[in-house]
């Protein structure tokens, strides 16, 4: 399970160190480091799959049916935005500039665990959504 924040820095380049405990989750819990990342469908960050759970959301994805509105604009914002990746030995993967531009990431990014996914954020947009999250959360009931 992927879980906890981690802050790195992007290169010049676009390369981003995935966190060593992530790494450690898809070999640990997939037994392979391979993850797509694509467009989160609603924030402006990126959401990385493991394989498997992306084969899961495919699936998903193919049983609805391909006319449906939302399954077509899911495809057109998610699935076509998504770069297969399998990290070199630094755990370094290079996120090709629409995906930084959609996310708005400059140098400073967090890596945000989010059990079988985790989140890639531009440092200050995450500080911005962890503020509006607090406040969304403040006045509820948890029970889970």
């Amino acid at each position: 399970m992927f879980q906890g924040e981690y802050t790195n820095n992007m290169d010049d380049k676009g390369r981003l160190n995935i966190p060593a405990p992530f790494r450690d989750v898809l070999q640990r819990n997939y037994n392979e480091p391979t993850i797509i990342v694509a467009r989160d469908p609603q924030t402006a960050c990126l959401r990385a799959y493991p394989l498997q759970e992306w084969k899961r959301l495919l699936a998903k994805v193919g049983a609805r049916p391909s006319n449906d509105r939302v399954v077509q604009a899911f495809k057109r914002t998610v699935i076509s935005s998504a770069q297969e990746y399998h990290p070199d030995k630094q755990g370094r993967v290079l996120i090709p500039q629409t995906l930084r531009t959609y996310a708005g990431m400059s140098k400073a990014t967090v890596f945000a665990g989010s059990v079988n996914t985790f989140e890639i954020w531009d440092a200050k947009a995450w500080d911005a959504q962890l503020t509006s999250s607090l406040a969304l959360l403040q006045d509820q009931d948890l029970d889970f």
